[in-house]
């Protein structure tokens, strides 16, 4: 995209996006990399990040239908986005390529809370991958972000003035989402990254078409109506360690994370995920044992010291 699109052609373009035939290799490629990023969500659950994101107060409180990944703890959207992408990154093993998992990731929330199948699930990681592929210059806006508007907008149903709105607020929120990282300074940048790019997508779902509209005006006014591409990256290429195939790296990210009864089910369900009708029978297989309600522990009173019943009984 040159430095002349504007953000309403750049939305337009987005909103007429036809997600493309569904080729085996696409969904093959995306199946792998849902693999991937699920695996290494899942390693990077306890890491010291991701754990004090959990125990902040306010952040991902309980009560809404996304899951973070690891616990049984369900969230809004947005706030599973922010612990699941930051827990994609910081389990990721340095990789340059972690901010790709945190953007797979990041919309699982979305789709549970939406009642999305999983084909929609990977139809609107190709069509925002896609977008994003399609951009060849480097610009103000991360493509993960990028591609997470794009993403949230198909499965939202958002008109063009709505994308528009939702990508200025994304650019206005980002504070520079680095590419990739692994500490947990750049593993929590890339969820915030990432929980704004969603939270855009909603905002702009709420608010009535006269405000978007409004809102384009004043960015054009303001900025010469110019919108700078993303960096050019495929979201969907996360690269396996030299020697491990997908289940390998998959049982090494999980198997200490999960119950061991449930990683193998997990990787085949995973594996036909655009086959699933409800994402709750992932969901479910994504809850670590870790945090999992422990089960109580019955104390009985040393010999002799119970207490005497009461009773009425005379002999």
């Amino acid at each position: 995209m040159s430095a002349g699109t504007t953000t309403m052609s750049l939305a337009e373009r987005i909103r007429a996006c036809d997600p493309p035939p569904r080729d085996p290799k696409a969904v093959a490629r995306a199946r792998a990399a849902i693999i991937t990023a699920f695996g290494r969500t899942l390693s990077g659950a306890p890491s010291a990040i991701t754990t004090a994101l959990l125990a902040t107060s306010g952040v991902a409180a309980a009560g809404g239908s996304s899951l973070v990944f690891g616990t049984e703890r369900r969230t809004s959207a947005i706030e599973a986005a922010l612990v699941n992408a930051t827990a994609a990154v910081a389990g990721s093993d340095a990789s340059p390529d972690a901010a790709n998992g945190a953007f797979v990731v990041s919309l699982f929330g979305l789709c549970e809370e939406r009642g999305k199948t999983g084909q929609e699930f990977v139809d609107a990681l190709l069509a925002g991958a896609g977008i994003v592929r399609s951009l060849p210059s480097a610009g103000r806006l991360a493509a993960p972000l990028l591609g997470s508007v794009a993403a949230a907008a198909r499965l939202l149903g958002l008109s063009a003035a709505k994308i528009a709105a939702a990508l200025l607020m994304a650019v206005a929120a980002d504070a520079g989402t680095p590419a990739a990282g692994q500490g947990g300074a750049e593993a929590l940048m890339v969820g915030q990254g990432l929980r704004n790019a969603l939270l855009a997508a909603l905002l702009a779902e709420a608010m009535d078409e006269a405000s978007c509209q409004q809102m384009i005006e004043d960015d054009q006014r303001a900025a010469g109506e110019a919108l700078p591409g993303a960096e050019a990256l495929d979201l969907l290429a996360l690269r396996s360690p030299p020697g491990a195939d997908l289940w390998d790296q998959f049982d090494r990210h999980v198997g200490a994370i999960l119950p061991r009864d449930d990683v193998a089910p997990l990787f085949e369900r995973l594996e036909t995920i655009d086959k699933v009708k409800d994402l709750a029978t992932v969901s479910r297989l994504l809850q670590g044992r870790g945090l999992r309600a422990a089960p109580k522990k019955v104390v009985f009173a040393p010999r002799g010291t119970h207490e005497p019943e009461e009773t009425n009984w005379v002999p």
